[in-house]
């Protein structure tokens, strides 16, 4: 009977995924289509049924080839048979790895194709981009914050004297970096629907949210007015008004920086700058912040602050805070056109036709080596350098 039942899943299943991958690589070849036209949809190419019913019956065909399998038989007959299981299993594995592959390229193809576009998107002067910061009561200050939770970069956690925040769980730092994200509409379930795809036991979470509450509490002590989550009875997940981000903190410098009109009145936006090491939550996979248009925006953040910082270093000559902003800018951003030009611009005050040279050559070197966008170097790009370097 298990030898029986053995035989139609393996007739059933090797079908089901052969259909399965044509229909991938089918969907893959009418993304490319799309994307060459401007029509992308990212959830057209791999649905989701499809992931899902592959995984299922490759668990399946596995566990019954060993639970049913009977006991190997040393016979001439025998070893045809294993030949065939052999090229079967093959067949799967194939299957499985390209269906991975395509995934993977995917994706590393519309992550370039979104810097490529970023790269040559301007901010100077005051930005018309709709945006709300919220980090507490007041939009206009910088809340009295305890606990800094740093996302441009890699993700970590740090009080204000810059004392390290360790969690014991693996979901606890994603968690409390995505609730200082969604800080508006933090829910129980939209949390377990984004970190585990909302299959997680109710103890799983309350025991991971337990352990952010002792993390915090052993290094930056307990807050005075309330928990840093504190306790409901419904489906919101609140979190203290005493815990932001760093790309909130320069989300609201940068907005104070933009309606003041003192010049001199930069000194909190530089120094908020100042902590935006990387590309926003960088070395994790956090599926959800991509997918949710996070990560773009805080790139668009850091650009736009390096952008005003540097122009001003123009208007008034001060070299040193022109190449420190556009260098964290370009770490969050390499090759930004406008980041690049400003840097020559610099070079070209101080009279170093050389430097204004190296700059245009590292920037053509970060395009080219971004493969998948398919891009080229800035022709305007090329001319301005050509006349800088002339100066």
């Amino acid at each position: 009977m298990r030898t029986l039942s053995f035989d139609v899943l393996e007739r059933l299943a090797l079908p089901v995924l052969a259909v399965a991958g044509l229909w991938l690589f089918a969907s893959f070849v009418v993304q490319l289509v799309a994307e060459v036209n401007g029509r992308l949809v990212i959830g057209r190419w791999a649905p989701r049924f499809i992931r899902v019913a592959a995984v299922f019956l490759v668990g399946l065909f596995l566990s019954a080839r060993s639970v049913g399998a009977e006991p190997e038989v040393h016979s001439e007959r025998a070893a045809p048979d294993r030949n065939a299981d052999n090229g079967s299993g093959s067949l799967v594995n194939g299957v499985l790895i390209g269906s991975v592959a395509t995934n993977v390229a995917l994706g590393s193809f519309l992550l370039a194709k979104k810097r490529s576009e970023l790269r040559k998107v301007s901010f100077s002067g005051r930005s018309t981009v709709d945006r709300t910061v919220v980090i507490g009561p007041c939009q206009d200050r910088i809340p009295d914050w305890r606990v800094l939770v740093r996302v441009l970069g890699p993700p970590s956690v740090e009080t204000r004297d810059g004392e390290e925040v360790m969690f014991s769980k693996g979901k606890s730092l994603e968690l409390l970096v995505w609730m200082t994200e969604h800080r508006a509409s933090s829910l129980r379930s939209a949390a377990r629907t984004a970190l585990w795809d909302g299959d997680v036991q109710d103890a799983t979470f309350a025991n991971v949210v337990s352990d952010i509450r002792r993390g915090l509490n052993s290094v930056a002590g307990e807050p005075e007015d309330d928990e840093w989550i504190p306790r409901t009875f419904s489906d919101r997940l609140p979190l203290h008004g005493g815990v932001v981000t760093d790309a909130q903190l320069l989300e609201v410098e940068l907005d104070r920086y933009e309606r003041s009109n003192k010049i001199d009145d930069h000194r909190a936006l530089a120094e908020a700058l100042e902590r935006a090491s990387h590309l926003p939550f960088f070395g994790v996979n956090y599926g959800w912040a991509d997918a949710e248009g996070i990560t773009t925006s805080h790139v668009i953040l850091v650009v736009r602050a390096a952008v005003a910082l540097a122009e001003l270093s123009i208007r008034r000559g001060d070299t040193s805070l022109l190449f420190a902003s556009t260098e964290r800018g370009l770490r969050v951003l390499p090759g930004h056109e406008e980041l690049v030009l400003l840097r020559m611009r610099g070079h070209a005050q101080l009279g170093n036709r050389a430097a204004v040279k190296m700059e245009w050559e590292a920037y053509a070197r970060a395009v080219e080596a971004d493969a998948w966008a398919g891009g080229e170097p800035s022709e305007a790009l090329r001319e301005a350098a050509t006349e800088l370097s002339k100066i």
